[in-house]
């Protein structure tokens, strides 16, 4: 039998506001904690994405598909590169519901940190735009 054991968890918290072109604007939000399991072997990131606040209506703003991904950093500056951890929710459905998220992988001894940010899709041409990253430092 298996026995994971977790060490303290570190929560973050992610926000970014879209403008439209008329002056409206709606606000996301990303928060969650990530944890490492297993004798610091595993991590774990589990949050949620929503709208936080909202002057305007999401159409207005492009109805964007929006999305959380992550990216790890080693101790030397090297990244693992981004990977989408959120199924794109548009925003009228994150409207009627909060968008959850879990994503385990991997963690080796040169692991320090993640960092994580918001993405968007909108248009015809899937235009993308992402919110400014948060690192999340993880004890060594």
């Amino acid at each position: 039998m298996t026995q994971s054991l977790e060490i303290p968890v570190q929560e973050f918290s992610l926000a970014w506001t879209m403008t439209a072109d008329k002056g409206g604007r709606v606000g996301f939000a990303a928060t969650g904690q990530v944890t490492l399991l297993d004798n610091k072997r595993f991590y774990k990131i589990d949050g949620v994405l929503y709208i936080s606040e909202g002057s305007t209506y999401c159409r207005d703003i492009g109805n964007p598909h929006l999305f959380v991904r992550r990216n790890g950093v080693e101790e030397s500056g090297r990244q693992w590169g981004w990977e989408t951890i959120c199924n794109r929710k548009s925003c009228s459905r994150l409207c009627a519901m909060d968008a959850y998220f879990v994503r385990t992988g991997y963690w080796a001894p040169a692991d320090k940190a993640i960092q994580l940010s918001i993405g968007a899709e909108s248009g015809w041409n899937r235009k993308r735009s992402f919110s400014p990253t948060i690192t999340v430092r993880l004890p060594d």
